[in-house]
């Protein structure tokens, strides 16, 4: 392929389209990949997809991460019903927010990127109430031990309103408080979803299937209750971003 230089740029033959250069209309490319010649039109493009490839395997790798780290909580933490709904909430309200922000384009990554960080400083809260737990023990411990050395100074009458036996008295280990289990007596039993009607009503409120679907599970609820319920969350979140 001929290519013709005009100071410090080059014209010829696109290889990406069919563009050829003429006098009457001149084909600027430059070269990109170490030796494949792009128009400007082209290589625009090619810079747009690449980008785009870009920020959505950004989106898939913040979105992975964060469904394995809550795999891991899901493995130990019982859910309290009335607590997760609330939290359900919270994130539909988020998601509504960004959706409604004309500003934001890759809406799907801000929007993981946001529950990221909620979800960091939650571990954080966690790990800071962990580490007030483990000093509470050890706490408990030395009085046990100081408890078990000083028991033979005690008549038996003392140790016996301290409930503290003989010097082997091992004080009877704090069972980790639990949540409770969650309660089903009074929910709705679930029913296989009408696709056609949650298509309908997630299309009426202008969000995805799966969040309806999500509500109608989380609150064993119909889809028209739920989507009145998702109605009402996303009028409100309109109302304080205002």
């Amino acid at each position: 392929m001929e290519r013709i230089r005009k100071g410090q740029d080059y014209y010829g033959e696109c290889e990406c389209c069919d563009k050829v250069h003429t006098e009457e209309n001149p084909v600027k490319i430059t070269v990109h990949y170490g030796n494949m010649w792009f128009c400007d039109e082209c290589w625009e493009k090619e810079s747009k997809a690449t980008a785009e490839l870009k920020a959505n395997q950004q989106t898939v790798n913040v979105v992975t991460n964060a469904l394995q780290q809550a795999a891991r909580v899901d493995n130990t933490v019982q859910v309290r019903t009335d607590l997760f709904n609330a939290q359900t909430v919270s994130i539909i309200n988020l998601k509504a927010e960004i959706d409604n922000n004309p500003e934001i384009t890759n809406k799907p990554y801000v929007l993981a990127q946001e529950l990221m960080a909620r979800f960091e400083k939650f571990k954080s809260v966690i790990f800071e109430y962990n580490e007030k737990i483990v000093e509470a023990n050890n706490a408990q411990k030395a009085i046990q031990v100081y408890l078990n050395q000083m028991a033979n100074q005690l008549r038996s009458e003392e140790r016996e309103k301290l409930k503290i036996a003989d010097i082997n008295y091992q004080p009877t280990k704090v069972k980790p408080v639990k949540p409770a289990a969650i309660k089903t007596t009074g929910t709705k039993k679930a029913t296989k979803l009408d696709k056609v009607e949650l298509r309908k009503y997630a299309a009426e409120l202008g969000v995805a299937e799966f969040t309806l679907q999500m509500v109608v599970v989380a609150k064993g609820c119909t889809i028209p209750e739920a989507a009145e319920m998702l109605k009402k969350s996303i009028a409100a979140a309109k109302t304080q971003a205002e």
